[in-house]
């Protein structure tokens, strides 16, 4: 179903702007210079998925939502033309057709956001051309280097749309504006400093297994203090690590869960959405990284320390792995982690961006 939450209506008209990021909650996140910039010009509409406006609503209460999960933005079967919700997909574009859009951005190099964007009828259409898409567009857009992060992605269509500073501007949430009471009775009373290990990831493939997070854990325990909060997934992965955690965080909404990341004192996990939500919230991420690019999808600032290896030849396979198993995960071994995961607190420390104190050896 598609459902769209309308804000309060501008004092006076205003060019209306629509927006399309159809995937996760990290990729959302990664737009938020541009959504930024675009509020104080347009009357903004974001086309996302479902988690979109409970992650993005309290930062940016200005932007309408529309819920929409598209099938060309799945895992699995995305070329299934069949199986589309095709009376779902032509009611979207008829709703959006009638909100007569001034532009349309996609950050996707994909010909069916651009043929969407044409579609509904947006006035111009920004996006960078793939496979003859550029007949979709009306404004076309060349990234300033062949491969770049997808921040970099945002900040070249907020340029192509004429916003000012957007070249230095980096992904934010408020994080202050997703306070909540079910979260201040998690960690009342809490004296010492928070880490929160969130083990899994939507995507299996991008999983560490639990064992080399316990071991790490461990190691963790020996040399530093805090309190361990634990966020297993909902399918239940990472639970078998409860034994090592201080507390084990129950079940949150995606608003919530920003709460939780805001707080921390370090995060650590694979690469998946929670370390983008940290780095939005500015706090640090230790990420294990296995079949996607760092060079496009790493949490954004210098903050964060990426556990990565080019085990297998593959990599990056963007999550199709070819074997039983992904081996780059699964061949990471801890020990080999353990002395970058170490010093990279320290250095943090160091900075005065955590302050984990340091047991003394026995």
């Amino acid at each position: 179903m598609v459902r769209m939450v309308d804000a309060m209506p501008s004092p006076e008209k205003r060019p209306k702007l629509l927006v399309l990021e159809l995937w996760g909650l990290g990729d959302l996140t990664f737009s938020t210079p541009l959504l930024r910039a675009a509020v104080g010009r347009y009357d903004v509409t974001l086309v996302g998925k479902p988690h979109a406006r409970p992650l993005l609503e309290a930062s940016f209460p200005e932007i309408r939502f529309v819920a929409y999960d598209a099938p060309w933005s799945a895992y699995r079967g995305k070329y299934r033309l069949w199986a589309w919700k095709w009376p779902e997909l032509v009611g979207l574009m008829s709703r959006l057709r009638r909100e007569r859009f001034d532009a349309a951005v996609s950050v996707r190099n994909d010909p069916r956001d651009h043929l969407l964007m044409w579609l509904v009828h947006a006035k111009r259409r920004f996006g960078f051309p793939l496979k003859g898409s550029q007949r979709f567009l009306s404004d076309p857009v060349r990234r300033t280097l062949p491969k770049q992060h997808r921040v970099e992605d945002w900040r070249d269509l907020g340029a192509a749309l004429g916003f000012e500073g957007i070249r230095e501007a980096a992904p934010k949430l408020e994080h202050a504006a997703y306070r909540s009471a079910k979260v201040d009775a998690i960690f009342s009373g809490i004296k010492k400093p928070l880490v929160v290990l969130h083990p899994g990831a939507r995507i299996a493939v991008r999983r560490w297994p639990e064992a080399y997070f316990e071991k790490t854990v461990r190691r963790l325990r020996d040399m530093f203090d805090f309190h361990l909060a634990l966020i297993p997934d909902p399918d239940g992965y990472g639970m078998g690590l409860a034994p090592l955690a201080d507390s084990v965080v129950p079940a949150l909404s995606v608003s919530e869960l920003v709460d939780v990341l805001g707080r921390v004192q370090l995060l650590i996990c694979n690469d998946s959405g929670p370390g983008h939500l940290a780095a939005s919230c500015g706090r640090p991420a230790i990420v294990v990284f296995g079949p996607t690019d760092p060079d496009w999808f790493r949490p954004w600032g210098d903050l964060h320390h990426l556990v990565i290896r080019d085990i297998c030849p593959w990599r990056p396979c963007f999550d199709y792995c070819k074997f039983r198993e992904p081996y780059c995960m699964t061949k990471l071994l801890p020990d080999a982690a353990w002395p970058e995961i170490r010093e990279h607190i320290e250095s943090l420390n160091r900075r005065g961006v955590t302050a984990l104190p340091t047991l003394q050896p026995a």
